[in-house]
């Protein structure tokens, strides 16, 4: 698929080079089409493998299996046709225990991609991203153990607004 065809998601914005939809062929669950790329899993009363991007992006896919994309949100935003946005027409990303989806100044963040204190480091935010996570009073200690791809891991967020970097940690 070119990259002129493919849909943009606000709150997905590194979907294509996060590794966070199966790049293989299959066949659309929803609308029937042919594709070279899809998301494999939606929370749902039904199990859904494959549903192409265009079916996530535009609803029907939500729609039609009465599911979401989103296991969970760290506060509703006050806007009903955001949150729709996001857990209706936006992929998830993967992780142990399912998407949390963090906020910021009153909007659902971009999510970044999964990250451990190396690559917080590389990017020069590794002190303030530390320093927000700890006021969460969650994980203690993550910067020693925190690994992209390992068993303590972080999930990196940006506010569309204000810019401030946020952390999300889960552990397998």
């Amino acid at each position: 698929m070119g990259t002129e065809n493919r849909p943009e998601f606000r709150y997905q914005p590194n979907l294509y080079e996060n590794d966070d939809i199966v790049m293989e062929e299959g066949v659309c669950e929803c609308c029937g089409k042919a594709v070279d790329m899809y998301v494999d899993h939606m929370y749902g009363m039904r199990d859904v493998n494959c549903v192409c991007l265009d079916c996530v992006a535009d609803g029907s896919a939500a729609e039609m299996f009465h599911g979401e994309f989103i296991q969970e949100v760290e506060e509703e935003v006050g806007d009903e046709e955001t949150t729709h946005e996001l857990t209706c027409c936006t992929p998830g990303y993967n992780s142990w225990q399912g998407e949390y989806w963090l906020t910021c100044c009153n909007d659902y963040c971009a999510y970044i991609g999964r990250v451990g204190t190396e690559e917080l480091e590389e990017m020069d935010i590794a002190d303030e991203v530390f320093a927000e996570y700890e006021e969460r009073g969650e994980y203690e200690d993550v910067r020693e153990v925190l690994e992209r791809d390992g068993s303590v891991q972080g999930y990196l967020f940006q506010c569309l607004h204000c810019g401030q970097y946020h952390l999300w940690v889960d552990t397998d």
